[in-house]
């Protein structure tokens, strides 16, 4: 342009010409030979307990969808492990990690904007980020109990506070995860603190479900059971606590979770991945509210 205009005028095409070209049959059948965009392209998905079993699976199964993913965990050591293994798997331009400890008014504030910073907004938060306790109530400290539901419920409560005021300011609506627990909607002895917490987890969503209908931000819940495989859960006290609690040895728990199932099988980090996957999809977008239980079938926990 600059060129032309050095020696006599700048003229561009005229549209019709551009429209020719543009539409030229050729180049539309190139373009329609091009693989169709992966699900989750173009979309930003944060997931707190990122490091963990549920929380890897979660993401991986988000990256295989074409999805940008943030992992926020409090475990520095296990961030870096996963992060750089998922980024080999992936591509490093696709995975971001942010040390995140949910029950920090600060740091939800600060990871979910370091977030934001990176990708550009958020369109999928997956509330995963937990732990497990077990005593009798006689046993229960208020330390205990207060822990259980600062990281279960405020925590909750945090992170997604925080994911409403970025999706509201972005105006394009929004999904959230909740990966709450089989224990919030059935009674498990030796559990009152954990299974309280995971029960306000469940009743926080449906809140939000009614407060984000208009904003176009979906929340549903994931209720998962006895999920052994890669959990940092089950690798301290909670395997422990759990075998005394029903009489059993820490080898014979996951046999004795299989039994009890209805349909007998052993449910996987993958399993709730997949459901936190069809929660946040295109293929779910007239669901919101709703519960979804991964536990192999407990008729207990059977919404209604």
């Amino acid at each position: 342009m600059r060129g032309a205009e050095a020696v006599s005028t700048y003229r561009g095409l005229p549209e019709q010409e551009a429209f020719d070209i543009e539409y030229w049959l050729l180049e539309e059948a190139k373009l329609q030979r091009m693989p169709r965009p992966k699900a989750l392209a173009g979309r930003v998905a944060l997931v707190t307990g990122g490091a963990g079993g549920i929380g890897r699976a979660t993401a991986e199964r988000y990256l295989r969808e074409g999805a940008c993913v943030v992992l926020a965990d409090i475990s520095d050591e296990a961030l870096e492990r996963v992060g750089a293994e998922l980024s080999g798997a992936f591509s490093a331009d696709v995975v971001r990690t942010v040390r995140m400890d949910v029950t920090d008014e600060g740091a939800v504030a600060g990871g979910l904007r370091a977030a934001a910073l990176e990708y550009g907004g958020l369109d999928i938060l997956v509330s995963n980020a937990g732990i497990a306790s077990s005593a009798p109530i006689e046993e229960t400290s208020l330390e205990l109990w207060d822990r259980n539901m600062s990281i279960l419920a405020t925590g909750y409560f945090l992170v997604s506070r925080e994911a409403f005021r970025l999706m509201g300011a972005q105006g394009i609506g929004g999904a959230m995860v909740f990966v709450a627990s089989k224990n919030g909607l059935a009674a498990s002895p030796n559990a009152s603190a954990y299974c309280t917490a995971k029960a306000a987890e469940i009743h926080l969503a449906r809140c939000l479900a009614l407060e984000g209908a208009a904003k176009g931000i979906r929340v549903n819940v994931v209720n998962p059971d006895a999920v052994l495989k890669g959990s940092r859960i089950w690798q301290g006290d909670w395997l422990k606590e759990r075998a005394d609690a029903y009489g059993k040895d820490a080898a014979g728990l996951a046999e004795h979770y299989r039994e009890r199932s209805l349909l007998k099988r052993e449910v996987l980090p993958e399993d709730i991945a997949e459901a936190a996957y069809f929660l946040v999809s295109d293929a779910s977008s007239k669901s919101t509210g709703n519960i979804l239980n991964v536990d192999a079938g407990n008729k207990e926990a059977f919404t209604r």
